[in-house]
């Protein structure tokens, strides 16, 4: 992983590992705003890193953590 990465998981895994996209494609876990581009989030997801889920006809996805994260 980059070090971008890297510390995209860390932030995450810091605000319980969970957090939902905004109107804006922004992260948002533990009521705070990721300092993170979706294009990070999108890299960890092909790395299996992070899990995106929720219902596809919800404009916002979810996002978390996976054991690959450890």
């Amino acid at each position: 992983m980059t070090p971008a990465q890297k510390d995209a998981v860390k932030w995450l895994r810091e605000r319980n590992g969970d957090g939902l996209f905004d109107k804006g494609g922004v992260v948002v876990a533990a009521g705070e705003r990721a300092p993170v581009m979706r294009s990070t989030w999108n890299a960890l997801r092909d790395l299996g890193v992070v899990d995106f889920y929720g219902p596809a006809h919800k404009p916002r996805a979810r996002l978390r953590l996976t054991g690959a994260a450890a």
